[in-house]
């Protein structure tokens, strides 16, 4: 190969380097605007996968007459680098610098390129047997350390969308990517007898931490076919009470407090379908508009902001229609 060669090749390179690395930064400071609680983790949880790309695709601008394993340490190298700067970049921006995603990226750039390794002819070749055994028990659980994540939000997202009109069932082990209770976990339990609906599951939940409160539901964020959203519960201590239900939008790009209601419902001991109606979302005191179309979260809580109460619920769902639902009062913001 003469010398003009090697400098347009080494050029080449270098100007793809140069992409790659202004790719990498500016996927880190740009995030689409109003996604959901869902998608969001989703994306956050492209960084093992997204590295592992990123340190091929480096490992593949490094080949070409260099030992293979020496090859494979300098993009692993690299690759750390890069995710380094890219972790520092977000310093000054609105996004958070994290450690745990620097050991998200180590975990991607170690599966992905050890990955690699296992399967190339020429790397197996040039080490000996036991280090490519010690190779396999490494990088195969950081590979899928990196990628089972990603596959797994994304399997609830789709599942989650199929499920509409229903929000939650606690039938299913994927619904458990959105919902969660506030400072005590919340309880999986049977349905009992009589409880409606022929559900499998029901939650129990326990009021606690500051603001009594019990769910934190990150639904599917899109209402704005739908008029009304529902839920079945009852107190588990023969009591009627008063527990308050909150409905969070996402917070648009410009940065303005989104839109947020509040309002109580009556909980009696004898399991039955709490409706709230969206016709009242309007009638914000600040008087700005609910975004049906961007939902953040669903929570609920004690009215009073006890500690200690219990509630079971079940069956979170949309409705097209308002029919038999009461209409809620008192809504704050």
């Amino acid at each position: 190969m003469t010398k003009v060669h090697m400098n347009r090749r080494q050029t080449w390179k270098f100007l793809a380097g140069a992409i790659l690395t202004s790719v990498v930064l500016l996927a880190h400071q740009v995030l689409p605007d109003q996604v959901s609680a869902l998608a969001d983790e989703i994306i956050h949880s492209l960084h093992g996968p997204g590295f592992g790309v990123v340190a091929l695709l480096i490992l593949s601008l490094l080949r070409g007459g260099k030992p293979p394993a020496a090859a494979y340490f300098r993009a692993g190298i690299y690759a750390l680098l890069l995710a380094g700067l890219a972790e520092a970049a977000q310093i000054p921006g609105s996004r958070a610098a994290e450690m745990k995603d620097l050991v998200a990226d180590s975990l991607g750039i170690l599966g992905f390129l050890g990955a690699a390794a296992l399967i190339d002819r020429n790397m197996r070749r040039s080490i000996g047997k036991m280090q490519m055994v010690f190779l396999s028990i490494v990088s195969i659980p950081a590979l899928l350390a990196a990628i089972v994540p990603t596959l797994w939000l994304s399997y609830a997202l789709v599942l989650r969308s199929q499920l509409l009109p229903q929000l939650l069932s606690f039938d299913e082990p994927w619904e458990r990517t959105y919902f969660s209770g506030d400072e005590m976990p919340l309880e999986i339990v049977p349905a009992p007898d009589g409880w409606p609906d022929g559900s499998g599951n029901i939650a129990r939940l326990h009021t606690a931490g500051q603001w009594g409160l019990m769910l934190h539901l990150r639904p599917y964020p899109d209402w704005s076919d739908y008029s009304v959203v529902s839920f079945v519960a009852a107190t588990t201590d023969g009591r009627a009470r008063r527990i308050a239900v909150g409905l969070w939008g996402i917070r648009p790009g410009d940065n303005t407090q989104p839109g947020r209601y509040y309002t109580t419902v009556t909980v009696g001991p004898n399991p039955a379908r709490i409706c709230v109606s969206f016709s009242e979302l309007d009638g914000l005191p600040s008087g700005r508009r609910f975004d049906l179309a961007h939902v953040s979260e669903l929570l609920l809580g004690s009215a009073k902001n006890r500690i200690g109460e219990e509630l079971l619920v079940d069956d979170f769902r949309l409705d097209k229609s308002v029919q038999d639902c009461p209409s809620t009062k008192e809504p704050t913001e």
